[in-house]
């Protein structure tokens, strides 16, 4: 990688190979990014914010104090602290100073590799095989995050450089046989593309089983998530959790994705909405009843399931072939902690010990009826409350699964009477 000089970016919506809508140029001056729009993509009715539709002239970042400058949706696109290290370190072996690369630049280096539809030019290269070893990934990942130089270095900042999160991971295509091979830009016949985390040193050592039981029980519960599976390391000692990209499609298809964060132009790291204000976004943009009862779904599931690492960025809408959004299937769901204990995003002002009032507060600002609201609760708690079930399918080890099932059955005891009905 040569010293980056990137002053101008063409961006592009990639729905496919043969079907790409030039959006424009994105270029920085003293105060952040500045967007100008093609002009036939204002004539195309195609937008990729709902809060923002392309419009003639210089568009600026909203906030370009936060995103390094950027608009909230190209902001999606960096990578996020996993993918940064990576590229601080390719920087480093590359002998060019990671604090001189321009927001122009890092966008350039993610190039057509990131996740969802937006593809930037001219793109930063670089090289790398196609075989897929996912246990020498994880060795290597390990050792970056203790701060060890890696061999494999080059292999995965290509192959998961530009996905966000903190934990380790790789976008990689798999076929049903669980054959893994490069699928970071283009998927392979016969492949899907899917994305493998490992774990970190701040996870618990069976992350990648927990992260596969939530998975489970979040669909039980009626939650949309994408297709998933446990795919066992070399020795048969844990697994990784994979789980099938959303934003690619067979032959080559790509799903525009947008966070809450992004759409909204708002840091995520500090909160700064609650679930009202998500709710009210969701329809907004998707002007579905039945897709505002999705994310009251997602609420309450979190909260019961005690996944509190539920801030805007883990929240995203698809933008679909008939040019509607609708939410992205939920992602990221795991036992977790939270921001001093709390939940990212409120519910009615409460944040650690969330009752059963505040979820009905929120619902009723919805118009969700009291009904249904106890129809949705009542299968969140079903769900959960075969949490042990699932921790056996995944062989979670049983002091995870005896920690985590004490708080969930004191959860499901709290919120049974939101649901109106007896609970185990």
């Amino acid at each position: 990688m040569k010293q980056p000089q990137i002053k101008v970016l063409d961006v592009d919506l990639v729905a496919s190979p043969a079907d790409i809508a030039h959006v424009g140029r994105l270029a920085l001056d003293r105060g952040g990014a500045v967007l100008e729009y093609e002009t036939a993509f204002i004539a195309s009715g195609l937008e990729i914010n709902p809060l923002d539709p392309p419009k003639a002239g210089p568009v600026p970042a909203r906030e370009p104090r936060i995103f390094r400058g950027l608009h909230g949706v190209f902001a999606d696109s960096l990578p996020d602290s996993w993918g940064e290290e990576l590229v601080r370190r390719r920087c480093a072996r590359e002998g060019v100073a990671y604090e001189s690369l321009t927001a122009l630049d890092r966008l350039a280096i993610v190039g057509r590799r990131g996740m969802g539809a937006l593809v930037y030019r001219p793109e930063i290269p670089d090289d790398g095989t196609d075989l897929v070893d996912l246990d020498l990934l994880a060795r290597e990942a390990a050792e970056i995050l203790d701060g060890r130089d890696s061999d494999v270095l080059a292999e995965l900042e290509r192959l998961g450089g530009t996905s966000g999160g903190a934990r380790p991971k790789v976008l990689i295509a798999m076929n049903a046989a669980g054959h893994a091979r490069a699928g970071v830009e283009e998927i392979p016949d016969g492949y899907d593309g899917w994305l493998v985390k490992f774990p970190s040193s701040h996870d618990v050592k069976d992350i990648g089983p927990l992260e596969g039981v939530y998975a489970r029980m979040a669909r039980a519960a009626g939650i949309d998530v994408p297709d998933h599976r446990l795919i066992a390391t070399a020795t048969g000692a844990g697994a990784y959790f994979g789980s099938k990209r959303f934003d690619r499609a067979a032959g080559g298809g790509r799903h525009h994705v947008v966070s809450a964060a992004g759409m909204l132009d708002i840091e995520w790291i500090v909160p700064q909405i609650d679930y009202d204000n998500l709710l009210r976004l969701v329809r907004r943009v998707t002007r579905s009843h039945e897709q505002v009862e999705e994310m009251v779904r997602r609420m309450i599931f979190n909260v019961v399931a005690h996944n509190r690492d539920d801030h805007a960025k883990q929240h995203a809408f698809i933008y679909g072939t008939d040019r509607r959004w609708r939410l992205a299937p939920a992602y990221d769901l795991t036992f977790s902690s939270g921001p001093n204990g709390e939940h990212y995003l409120a519910v009615n002002g409460e944040a650690g010990d969330i009752g059963p009032d505040a979820i009905r507060a929120v619902a009723a600002t919805q118009d969700v009826k009291p009904h249904r609201l106890a129809a949705i609760t009542g299968q969140v708690l079903d769900a959960v409350g075969k949490f042990r079930d699932f921790a056996g399918e995944c062989d979670l080890s049983r002091r995870t699964t005896e920690d985590v099932r004490r708080a969930l059955r004191a959860a499901i005891t709290r919120f049974a009477s939101l649901a109106d009905v007896r609970r185990r």
